[in-house]
């Protein structure tokens, strides 16, 4: 017998789709936010020798771990291990946001260098302050490197919360997961869930496409 497809069903529940889509945004930009500031301290701190060694070991450890792994064991085990209980969605971002801070210190870390040393030498021969010197000199030009990367890096912070339903995040997937098993059309859903987050990435892309280009074209 042939698959009957309802997608009627999906347009019942698209409130609920929508709900968890809006929530999965929401883990996502959280999640790059964490990442950013903590990505700042981060490569702030590998310049420093009391604190670098650490520093730079957390963001080589961090890399390689395993997201999927890594939330389970935020939500789960840390509770047993340390008494410490995380709710679903702050075990999302969390996860998220620590392991994007790694690929965010490397980030800035690229964008500092990518300023020549003698700008920054001749900005202090002229007498201007350490502040002054990354705010006119630096930063400006750091930015144009930062802003793309860090952008392009929100795309797979995107992707990336789409898991946290694992461990009980009411998002996208959950109502897709609920509902396909619930009327036993997983593929309805499941296709309704896709196109929302391949379009919401294409979309972020796209605008990630857009602003690489105006900063090249402003530089």
């Amino acid at each position: 017998m042939p698959y009957q497809f309802e997608w009627y069903l999906v347009a019942r529940h698209w409130h609920a789709l929508a709900i968890g889509a809006a929530l999965t945004y929401w883990v996502a930009v959280a999640s790059m936010a964490l990442a950013a500031a903590l990505g700042l301290a981060l490569c702030l701190a590998q310049r420093a020798r009391v604190v670098g060694a650490a520093a730079r070991a957390y963001v080589q450890v961090m890399r390689a771990v395993p997201l999927y792994a890594f939330l389970l064991w935020l939500y789960y085990g840390l509770s047993v291990a340390a008494g410490v209980s995380l709710g679903p969605v702050t075990a999302g971002c969390v996860a998220l946001g620590s392991i994007t801070a790694a690929y965010m210190a490397e980030i800035y870390r690229a964008g500092l260098r990518a300023v020549g040393r003698g700008q920054v030498e001749a900005a202090r021969a002229l007498g201007l302050s350490t502040i002054a010197v990354y705010r006119d000199v630096v930063l400006p030009q750091a930015v144009r490197v930062i802003l793309p990367a860090a952008a392009n890096q929100f795309v797979g912070v995107l992707k990336g919360a789409a898991i946290v339903s694992v461990v009980g995040v009411p998002d996208l997937m959950f109502f897709a997961n609920w509902a396909s098993l619930r009327y036993f059309k997983p593929f309805e859903f499941y296709t309704v869930a896709g196109v929302i987050l391949v379009g919401s990435t294409v979309m972020v892309a796209g605008g990630v496409a857009l602003l690489d280009r105006r900063l090249r074209a402003g530089s």
